[in-house]
């Protein structure tokens, strides 16, 4: 009798153990299906901003599956943090965008464009023939103009991916005209969906972010801005803020970085225009979910 009773309570034990287990199962697959609803949903324009440190990399998904990667960060890291993003088996990017020759932009993109398969290279043109990484980063530019897969943006224009419309903002013939430094090269993009709009500056400083107010006026008003040169005095000007208007502003910097980016200054901008601020050296991977109509944001993102 003992015996039986004690095969029963061993039995319930296990039964509750086993019981923990799946429904432990079932709540950690329903949050990994619910991050893959997300970046496969039709519905959805996803961007996430990598965690890469002192540098840029944001990875975008159209609505049709088709994808971005505006800048890869200053090295291989690169590759990691797509790893966190992409499942294994995917080494397909539609578009490469390079917003400038700065290491921090475009120094990894060594290793993306040897690893993946890009279908097409966006770059802005501007060379260094002195830096000898740049030197090979040309050299693959180059394969790339061979097969017609390459776009320079020099001047402004307009791609629709997806529903989605992809407008180069700059440059233009005023960056020739100011023969001016790597960073007021910037490519700067705005993308719209729906009635959401994204502007991603690049390191674009005070007289870019100038002229594109005076230049495009009323169109600089969207939901969601990525923060130019990591949240730097030289950008984020309180006229651009203004100008923007974003209900979120995302900084991509590295962790204790020596520049202090971002500054307390730019900070207390986006405070006082009531703009929350998600920083990749606070939050690490940030997944910004667009519909037509909304958006939410993800931090500490990681995919399965």
């Amino acid at each position: 009798m003992k015996k039986g009773i004690l095969f029963l309570i061993v039995l319930l034990v296990v039964t509750l153990l086993l019981l923990f287990f799946v429904k432990s199962e079932i709540d950690r697959k329903g949050v990994d299906e619910k991050m893959v609803d997300v970046l496969e949903n039709d519905s959805f324009l996803n961007s996430i901003f990598l965690d890469v440190g002192q540098g840029d990399a944001t990875f975008i998904t159209f609505p049709d599956g088709q994808q971005m990667l505006i800048d890869c960060a200053k090295d291989a890291r690169i590759i990691e943090a797509l790893g966190r993003v992409m499942p294994f088996y995917d080494r397909d990017i539609e578009y490469l965008v390079v917003t400038h020759p700065d290491l921090d932009h475009y120094g990894g993109c060594i290793d993306v464009l040897k690893r993946f398969d890009v279908e097409h290279l966006v770059y802005n043109g501007l060379e260094k023939p002195e830096d000898q990484l740049w030197q090979e980063f040309n050299e693959l530019i180059d394969t790339f103009k061979e097969k017609q897969q390459y776009t320079r943006v020099d001047k402004s224009y307009m791609w629709n991916i997806a529903s989605t419309t992809v407008h180069f903002l700059y440059p233009n013939s005023f960056v020739s005209a100011k023969e001016t430094e790597s960073n007021n090269s910037s490519i700067v993009m705005k993308f719209t969906y729906g009635d959401q709009d994204m502007l991603m500056t690049g390191d674009a400083e005070e007289d870019i972010e100038e002229y594109l107010i005076t230049t495009y006026g009323k169109q600089l008003d969207v939901e969601m801005l990525k923060a130019g040169h990591h949240g730097s005095n030289s950008s984020s000007i309180e006229e651009f803020v203004s100008s923007t208007r974003p209900k979120v502003a995302i900084v991509s910097a590295g962790k204790n970085n020596r520049f202090g980016h971002p500054t307390r200054r730019v900070l207390k901008r986006f405070e006082r225009a009531s703009t929350t601020v998600w920083r990749t050296d606070v939050h690490g991977d940030i997944l910004l979910s667009i519909t037509t109509s909304s958006f939410f944001v993800t931090p500490q993102f990681q995919s399965i």
